[in-house]
């Protein structure tokens, strides 16, 4: 006889399906998903510092601090520096199946922020937002040593030096988002990222 399902899975399913659709509209707004990325990896940080790093405008940088508060991704806490309000981030993260099972989190939504900064724009202009998430996994393996640049090319089915570009961009976001993202929590990246490449990233930690 089948067990019956524990009492807590009708709101664990209600908060996985809230997950999904705050990942969903991340998605839908790179600029949003990269002051959303800036404020995690600082958290807790203040709006002024966000959109100074990111080059919001301070109308932009609270309306979007105020959306990620109404999905539940944000708090203002009662903190503050230099009389501003401290801000703090929480990871959102979970899966989403169809005839294949796909973990999305912080990273991708960093990823697809750095769209609209970053070399990653030519890569979606020509193979659609959804190469990122096979891009993101491919260089998780790169970085964990279990193929080439070329390897991951391969993988995608792109020319040898756009496999090259895309992992050299996704990399160097994967190297700042590593300890916040629950879905790369078990990985183990072999590779190392130098402080260069980060350096010229869309996100960096203020205290790195």
């Amino acid at each position: 006889m089948s067990k019956a399902p524990p009492a807590s899975d009708p709101p664990d399913a209600g908060r996985a399906a809230r997950q999904f659709f705050v990942v969903q509209e991340l998605l839908g707004s790179p600029e949003l998903a990269r002051f959303y990325t800036d404020l995690l990896i600082n958290s807790p940080t203040t709006v002024t510092a966000v959109r100074e790093r990111q080059g919001f405008s301070k109308s932009t940088a609270y309306k979007y601090a105020n959306r990620l508060a109404e999905l539940g991704v944000a708090t203002e806490l009662d903190e503050y520096e230099n009389g501003s309000s401290r801000w703090r981030g929480d990871a959102v993260s979970g899966d989403w199946t169809d005839e294949t099972t796909l973990e999305f989190g912080p990273a991708i939504i960093a990823v697809y922020g750095a769209t609209s900064v970053d070399d990653l724009e030519l890569f979606v202009d020509r193979h659609g937002k959804a190469a990122l998430a096979p891009a993101i996994t491919a260089t998780v393996r790169y970085l964990e040593g279990e193929t080439t640049r070329r390897g991951v090319a391969n993988d995608l089915g792109v020319p040898a030096v756009e496999g090259i570009a895309v992992t050299q961009a996704v990399e160097r976001i994967l190297a700042v988002l590593a300890n916040d993202d629950p879905t790369l929590q078990s990985a183990a990246f072999e590779v190392e990222v130098h402080e260069r490449a980060i350096e010229q990233g869309p996100y960096q930690r203020a205290d790195g």
